[in-house]
């Protein structure tokens, strides 16, 4: 029970956006889509890195640019399309900068489609344009002109309110289209016209020529960087010895095979026989679990004592992806929680004073049930960003591969396992916590504070639904 409450507290937050990027640059190979071509120009090799900053260790920002705008954005391995927040939605209370195609002297109204983008935190009605876009800043090489994307006019998500310095999400799928976008035949431009499926919707790492990028999020104290790198010494990961070749089975996403699922003897079941399947998303908070798996780990979930003091004594969570082994250590699966509850209080002082918060910080798994099947692999895992700690991983577009290895402190791929064992005796009950490294911390704004933000998952995570791999 007291396992499940953590996951209900977790539930209510994971994910307001409070973050400024930098970015850092050098060669990759770019190539640019013209408005009436579908084949790639080669231009110029770059090398490029680019910031991401962490809030919360539940959610990272980089730099994205549209029409001379730079704004902050989350780069998702878990979509597809280019979607901004803009003056077009009048309704909307935001605080971070928004897109306003009146400011771009590049903007291109085009067919005006108005489609709904349908989340899993609610929908997202928005209109279709096109414009000079940038990954990173102005100064950014990795630039795609005539680019389509997506102005929010409308949205029924909570996580984009005042309170948000979130802007829009960046989609880092495989596929060379984005396969939701005009698909649906009653889909309409600004004038209400009829609209049909568009052969021009190459995503934007088509649009650059862009084969691998990597993304990797550091360990450490408070809320360390991730990065996002492209370029020749990413495109070269699958000739190393230093990394894990997983081939990559999803048409749609980023999945593999998984199976073979061990807690160091702690697991009731192995809940992946015959088989699951696992997408690796950069824009989920946590690691999403099937419902029999967290059954199955319960034991183990159940062992963790709130003080972290046994994490040694704690087994590695192993899995087999692709036919390859993988594990996480209990300072990755484990995460510290920081929450507010109310101070107890006499008769008297609850009629007469306003409830005193306290702070309490637990240590809490970092897992959250999700209850999705594939239509052939079998029930579906999210590795998220705990995954995305602990190994450095190199999403290859074409052939379609992720290669992994460990991450060592600077996000550096490493073929040696990270020792990051630390001692978490200091710092809770109410006292500064102190992660160390490699345990991320997190903390529940108070409930004064306004707003519950919700937890950040893909647009096609819900419960109960199938999915194409």
């Amino acid at each position: 029970m007291a396992v499940m409450v953590h996951y209900l507290l977790l539930a209510l937050y994971i994910s307001l956006y409070d973050l400024l990027p930098n970015v850092m640059g050098a060669r990759l190979r770019r190539g640019r889509l013209d408005r009436n071509t579908s084949t790639a120009k080669q231009e110029q090799v770059y090398e490029y890195k680019l910031h991401l900053r962490n809030y919360q260790n539940v959610q990272y920002f980089g730099e994205f640019t549209v029409g001379g705008q730079t704004l902050p954005v989350v780069y998702d391995t878990g979509s597809f399309e280019v979607i901004v927040l803009s003056t077009l939605c009048t309704d909307c209370e935001v605080g971070s900068p928004i897109y306003d195609s009146k400011q771009s002297s590049t903007f291109h109204e085009g067919d005006g489609a108005v489609v709904e983008h349908v989340f899993g935190s609610g929908p997202v009605l928005s209109r279709r344009g096109l414009d000079v876009c940038q990954v990173g800043p102005t100064s950014s090489p990795l630039i795609s002109t005539m680019m389509p994307f997506w102005q929010v006019m409308d949205h029924d998500i909570a996580v984009w309110d005042r309170y948000s310095q979130f802007s829009g999400i960046i989609g880092l799928g495989h596929s060379p289209r984005a396969p939701a976008m005009l698909q649906n035949s009653d889909q309409k431009n600004s004038s209400g016209r009829l609209l049909t499926a568009r052969n021009d919707n190459y995503v934007l790492l088509e649009r650059l020529g862009v084969t691998s990028f990597s993304i990797c999020l550091e360990r450490g104290q408070g809320t360390p960087p991730g990065w996002l790198k492209m370029g020749s010494l990413v495109e070269s990961a699958g000739e190393s010895s230093i990394f894990k070749h997983v081939a990559v089975i999803g048409q749609v996403h980023w999945g593999v095979a998984m199976t073979q699922l061990r807690a160091g003897g702690l697991e009731r079941t192995n809940p992946c026989s015959p088989a699951c399947a696992a997408i690796v998303d950069s824009g989920t908070s946590l690691i999403a679990a099937p419902p029999s798996a967290m059954d199955a780990l319960a034991p183990l979930f159940n062992s963790i004592k709130k003080d972290c003091s046994n994490l040694a004594e704690l087994p590695d969570i192993e899995f087999n992806l692709g036919g390859v082994m993988f594990d996480l250590p209990p300072q990755i699966y484990v995460m510290q929680l920081t929450h507010f509850v109310e101070k107890p209080q006499a008769v008297w002082e609850r009629m007469y004073s306003p409830p005193e918060l306290i702070a309490v910080t637990e240590c809490v798994p970092s897992f959250m049930s999700i209850d999705m099947q594939t239509e052939n692999s079998g029930p579906l895992w999210i590795l998220g960003m705990p995954f995305l700690r602990y190994y450095h991983t190199v999403f290859q577009r074409s052939p379609k591969v992720m290669h992994i290895a460990y991450a060592d402190p600077n996000c550096e791929p490493t073929a040696y396992k990270p020792s990051i064992f630390v001692n978490m005796s200091a710092g809770l009950n109410g006292s500064a916590p102190r992660t160390g490294s490699g345990v991320a911390h997190a903390t529940l704004p108070r409930a004064e504070k306004g707003g519950e933000p919700g937890i950040r998952l893909p647009s096609w995570a819900k419960n109960g639904a199938k999915i194409e791999l």
